[in-house]
């Protein structure tokens, strides 16, 4: 399905029957930019997002997330995040997973495996494991002296700086779930706390949003997880976007989007619902084994025109 422009298109434009969304072909991931996805769409036509965006400095295959300075990161981040809740209906959620940094440089190298504390022994895992393997990015401390927060080795508090960035454009701040992770990356030897927790943060644009009410939806989870098998080496948990799906009491036929798609978590989770999904993603690899790993869908990737 080709989009030929970045026009935005009316809510009339949502073709169930044919299975489309402006020019989006619902149920599928298509390879493009997730700005320009979102910008071909209509307004007020998703009824969830559940995302979870590259974080600052940790990718190194282009896109977000390669800006020098964090403020850029979360600047660039919102502009996304703002034109995803110009799609969003009054009835939805945005739930956000994203992660904090601090302002310290990532020198990790492929050959650093041999003083990896990973496995089930500490002992480390096979040199090929996506976790050493993973194409990183080669994030540098950004240092301003005349701005406070950007010394050395502090805790930028990005998730924090979102969520002010999305109140002050309007949108309101729904609360903060805890993601409590069973199997945390080491960190080494530092004089901090070891993170084994990141947030999830749910956005929506009228506060008379659909919810689960009964049971009420707790603000910390612990949620399954499982080895990672597939090539993408950044994604959340298949529960996680099980957990956010089922707390939003959707209505049947709901389409849920993930701009940050990457390898198709979002997707299967969405399906095995039985709602409908669409997605963006800017990897090409990524985006096919996306659209492989859907039931039902086996199509190559879906790329802009």
């Amino acid at each position: 399905m080709l989009c030929p422009t970045a026009e935005v298109y009316k809510l009339e434009d949502l073709d169930t029957k044919n299975e489309t969304l402006g020019s989006w072909q619902l149920n599928a991931t298509h390879n493009v930019d997730c700005l320009t996805g979102l910008r071909a769409m209509p307004d007020e036509c998703i009824d969830m997002f559940v995302t979870s965006p590259p974080y600052w400095g940790q990718r190194g295959n282009g896109g977000l997330g390669q800006e020098p300075d964090p403020r850029d990161y979360v600047k660039n981040l919102v502009e996304i995040l703002n034109e995803a809740m110009r799609c969003l209906k009054p009835s939805g959620l945005f739930w956000l997973n994203v992660g904090d940094a601090y302002n310290t440089p990532i020198n990790w190298r492929e050959e650093d495996y041999v003083h990896s504390s990973l496995g089930a022994e500490g002992k480390g895992l096979d040199k090929n494991n996506s976790a050493y393997t993973k194409v990183r990015g080669r994030r540098k401390a950004f240092i301003d002296k005349k701005v406070g927060f950007l010394q050395y080795g502090n805790l930028l508090a990005l998730p924090y700086r979102i969520v002010t960035a999305m109140g002050d454009a309007g949108w309101l701040f729904r609360g903060e779930v805890v993601w409590v992770k069973s199997r945390p990356l080491p960190e080494g030897i530092c004089r901090r706390p070891h993170r084994r927790h990141e947030g999830i943060y749910i956005f929506a644009k009228s506060e008379r949003h659909a919810f689960r009410v009964k049971p009420p939806v707790g603000s910390v989870w612990e949620l399954k997880q499982t080895p990672n098998k597939l090539p993408h080496c950044s994604t959340f948990p298949f529960d996680l976007p099980l957990q956010c799906i089922e707390a939003s009491a959707l209505e049947p036929d709901a389409v849920i989007c993930d701009p940050f798609m990457g390898s198709g978590t979002t997707a299967r989770a969405a399906q095995s619902l039985g709602f409908n999904f669409i997605g963006f993603e800017l990897d090409a690899a990524m985006c096919n084994i996306a659209n492989s790993e859907s039931s039902g869908n086996g199509q190559a990737s879906l790329k802009l025109g």
